[in-house]
């Protein structure tokens, strides 16, 4: 299915972040389709094309079963080759050349964790996690998060074969890889069929040592663009985790989990106010802390809120 096949039945915007700040259907998948079909040009759907967190909310809801972010990332790639965006493009691409060439190392353990930025900025958690997810079997880090790979993904710009090939040449050994980006999750998964893929905010969530410490007074950010793409499966897990603790979570009344915009695209071109989607996902709630997924969750929630803001690995001292 196609943005041709879009019917403007407006469930999307029920969990749009863009709709949710401006208020105005032409920044939500429904409007940026029907702009389409009436002939809208590429620069016409800029603003909200690049407005859009890609989160994933409304592929959970199209009736159509259109594939909403996958149609945005080939729109965004269509307004690149018309010429429009070349800063944001040039940006990205200077990324690929600045790769180390230690990712050209292997890694001989069996799984492997990719953190990306944020979270290797905190060593010590980082660290905290390795340990917590070798209780089975011995883990490594990547020495390549492939966090230039994810911003183009998001972007919609070619991923040049040499840049690609470095970054998937040491994970080819893996029987199972903890991500921690959402998009380049989605991707792994296609490019290293045999190995299994985990969000990792996800796999530690599934550890007890860690959520047995979550109570009622707490609300935890589940990691939004991971958890869309496995909405059926995940849902599932994480009603049961909240059902079992009493915390209150990210989840809209669609049973989406509301971003926060932190990180990714929107932190290199800002089209979204990240410290309004943390207040929207704080607005009438009674809690004492916030437990977070992903590391750039943490930064924005510390803007906005005076509570204490743990990540799930710091549950474990908690």
């Amino acid at each position: 299915m196609s943005h041709a096949n879009c019917h403007g039945c407006s469930l999307c915007l029920l969990s749009c972040p863009m709709w949710q700040q401006h208020r105005d259907v032409q920044y939500s998948p429904q409007g940026l389709f029907k702009a389409l079909q009436h002939n809208a040009s590429h620069h016409d759907i800029t603003p909200a094309l690049f407005s859009c967190l890609l989160c994933g909310a409304c592929d959970t809801l199209c009736p159509e079963n259109i594939d909403i972010t996958e149609t945005i990332k080939t729109l965004r790639k269509e307004t690149f080759s018309h010429g429009i965006e070349a800063e944001l493009k040039q940006k990205i691409t200077s990324l690929f050349t600045q790769q180390a060439s230690s990712s050209k190392v292997k890694i001989e353990k069996h799984t492997i964790i990719l953190p990306g930025k944020a979270l290797r900025s905190n060593p010590m958690r980082l660290t905290k996690i390795q340990s917590l997810l070798s209780s089975e079997i011995d883990t490594s880090l990547s020495l390549d998060d492939g966090d230039d790979i994810a911003l183009a993904l998001e972007a919609g710009i070619e991923i040049p074969e040499h840049r690609l090939q470095r970054f998937l040449e040491p994970l080819q050994r893996a029987k199972r890889l903890y991500v921690s980006n959402g998009h380049l999750l989605k991707s792994l998964r296609q490019w290293l069929p045999a190995s299994e893929l985990l969000a990792l905010g996800h796999g530690l969530s599934q550890l007890s040592t860690l959520t047995k410490k979550l109570n009622k007074n707490d609300l935890y950010l589940i990691e939004a663009r991971s958890f869309h793409h496995d909405h059926q499966q995940k849902i599932t897990h994480y009603d049961q985790l909240r059902h079992q603790q009493g915390c209150q979570m990210n989840l809209d009344l669609q049973r989406n989990a509301i971003p926060t915009a932190a990180g990714g695209l929107n932190a290199i071109k800002p089209m979204l106010d990240s410290k309004e989607q943390a207040h929207w996902i704080l607005s009438g709630r009674n809690i004492q802390r916030i437990i977070v997924e992903c590391a750039e969750d943490e930064v924005v929630m510390s803007q906005v809120s005076d509570l204490p803001i743990l990540h799930i690995a710091d549950l474990m001292e908690a």
